[in-house]
C-alpha cells in the first residue's frame, strides 16, 4: 500500500525499516471518487495527502467564481498548507478530479514521526523547500510572463496533468481567461 510513498521519500532520504514500519502505521489508504471533496472551507485540514493515482486540485471561491490554486497528481502531495500548518480553518476546497488513490497522513502523527525520526524531519524540510521554490517560480511567472509563456511553463512542469485538467480550471490556475488559453493553444 505505501510502496509508492516510500519510493518517493527515498528520492530525498534513506528510509530505514523502522521508519517504513512507522509510516505503514500512520498512513491510511483512501480511495476517492471523482468530484469528492477532501477538504472544504471553514474546517481545519488535519491531513496531508500523497497521491498514488489520480489528480486532485485545490481551489478557492470568489463570489461564484472558482479560482484554482494548484493541481497534484501521482507522486505529489496536496494539502491546505495554511490550515495544515497553523491548525486553523481556511477558505480552500480540495477536490478529486479523477477517481484517486491517496495516502492520508494525520498532522499529529506526522509531527510525532518527525520527532522520532530526524531523517523524516529533514525530508519534511526538503519537501517544504521544494514547494516554496515552485510557488516562487509560479509568482514570477504570474507577474512577468505572457499568457503563452505561462502555458509553456505549465506544459514543462505539469506534462502529466495537461490532458487531465479541464481548460477552464487550467485557465484559472494560469491566471488567464479561457478564451486566451484557447488562443494560446491554437498558436502551437
Amino acid at each position: 500500500m505505501i510502496a509508492p510513498l516510500i519510493k518517493h521519500i527515498e528520492r530525498f532520504i534513506p528510509v530505514s525499516d523502522t521508519l517504513t514500519d512507522r509510516l505503514a502505521k500512520i498512513a491510511r489508504l483512501q480511495k476517492v471518487k471523482k468530484g469528492k471533496f477532501l477538504h472544504k472551507p471553514g474546517t481545519v485540514c488535519h491531513f496531508t495527502y500523497f497521491i498514488n493515482s489520480g489528480i486532485v486540485r485545490i481551489y478557492y471561491k470568489k463570489s461564484s467564481k472558482e479560482i484554482t490554486d494548484n493541481f497534484s497528481a501521482e507522486g505529489e502531495w496536496i494539502t491546505s498548507v495554511y490550515s495544515f500548518m497553523t491548525n486553523v480553518p481556511d477558505r480552500c476546497y480540495i477536490q478529486a478530479l479523477e477517481d484517486s488513490e491517496l495516502i492520508a497522513i494525520d498532522l499529529q502523527q506526522l509531527e510525532q514521526c518527525f520527532m522520532d525520526f530526524p531523517e523524516m524531519e529533514r525530508f519534511g524540510r526538503m519537501l517544504i523547500s521544494k514547494y516554496f521554490l515552485e510557488q516562487s517560480e509560479r509568482i514570477i511567472s504570474f507577474r512577468f510572463h505572457s499568457a503563452s509563456e505561462k502555458y509553456q511553463y505549465f506544459l514543462r512542469v505539469g506534462k502529466n496533468k495537461i490532458q487531465r485538467v479541464p481548460l477552464g480550471m487550467l485557465a484559472s490556475f494560469l491566471g488567464i481567461t479561457q478564451e486566451t488559453l484557447s488562443r494560446v493553444r491554437a498558436e502551437k
